[in-house]
C-alpha cells in the first residue's frame, strides 16, 4: 500500500513548518527527505507515525502491522543491554536470539555484553536504536538522522545494515548529508520553507 500525503500542513505558536505538502511515497521504495533546518522533516515523520496531529490535510496508507521509527534520540530503556533492547520488539521464536546477535556483531557491537546502554557512548546507543529499529518487522520504516554521531568506519557499517533490512520496505530517510543521498539512492523530496515541494 502506497503512503499518500494530502495537503498537509503543520505550525507550531503560529509559525508555519508544513504548508500543504502533497507526496505519494510508494510502496517498498525508499526517499531521502532532506532541506534546510526547520523546514518540516522531522515533522512530517512525527505526523506519520501518529505522534502529533496535523492541522489540516491527510495520511493514508499507515500499515496496520505498524510503524519502525528511528528518532533523533535514542530512547533507550537505560537500564538494559544493548540485546534486551532488542528483544523487546521482536516475539519469542527459533529465530529472534540468532537476529539479535547478527544485528549487534554487524554493528561492531558484542550481542553478549551485559553492560547497560546507559553506560555506553552515544555512538553506540545510537546503533543500537538503530538495530531496534531495523528488527521490528514493520514495513514502513521513519529513520530520523540515523547515523548522526558516527565516525565514518562506523558510519559504513550502520548503512550497510541499514541496506540490507531495507528490502521491500516503504522508507523515509530524513537527512542533510548529502552522503547519506548517495548511498541510499532512491527519491529525494526536498522540503522548502513555503508551499514549493522539490522532489
Amino acid at each position: 500500500m502506497d503512503l499518500i500525503i494530502e495537503a498537509l500542513r503543520k505550525s507550531y505558536d503560529g509559525h508555519v513548518v508544513l504548508d500543504g505538502l502533497t507526496h505519494t511515497f510508494p510502496q517498498g521504495t525508499l526517499t531521502c527527505v532532506t532541506g534546510r533546518s526547520g523546514c518540516g522533516k522531522t515533522t512530517l515523520l512525527r505526523l506519520i507515525a501518529g505522534l502529533e496531529a496535523p492541522d489540516a490535510g491527510s495520511i493514508d496508507g499507515i500499515p496496520a502491522e505498524g510503524i519502525a521509527m528511528v528518532f533523533q534520540e535514542d530512547r533507550l530503556p537505560p537500564q538494559l543491554c544493548a540485546a534486551d533492547c532488542l528483544r523487546c520488539v521482536l516475539k519469542r521464536d527459533s529465530q529472534r536470539e540468532a537476529a539479535i546477535a547478527g544485528a549487534l556483531a554487524a554493528l561492531s557491537l558484542d550481542p553478549a555484553s551485559p553492560q547497560p546502554v546507559r553506560e555506553f557512548s552515544g555512538g553506540m546507543r545510537r546503533r543500537v536504536a538503530l538495530a531496534r529499529a531495523l528488527l521490528f518487522p514493520a514495513p514502513l520504516v521513519l529513520l530520523d538522522e540515523p547515523f548522526k554521531g558516527l565516525d565514518d568506519d562506523t558510519r559504513r557499517r550502520a548503512v550497510d545494515f541499514t541496506l540490507s533490512m531495507l528490502a521491500g520496505r516503504t522508507t523515509l530517510l530524513v537527512t542533510h548529508d548529502p552522503e547519506d543521498i548517495a548511498d541510499f539512492g532512491g527519491a529525494v523530496l526536498r522540503l522548502d520553507k513555503g508551499p514549493e515541494i522539490r522532489s
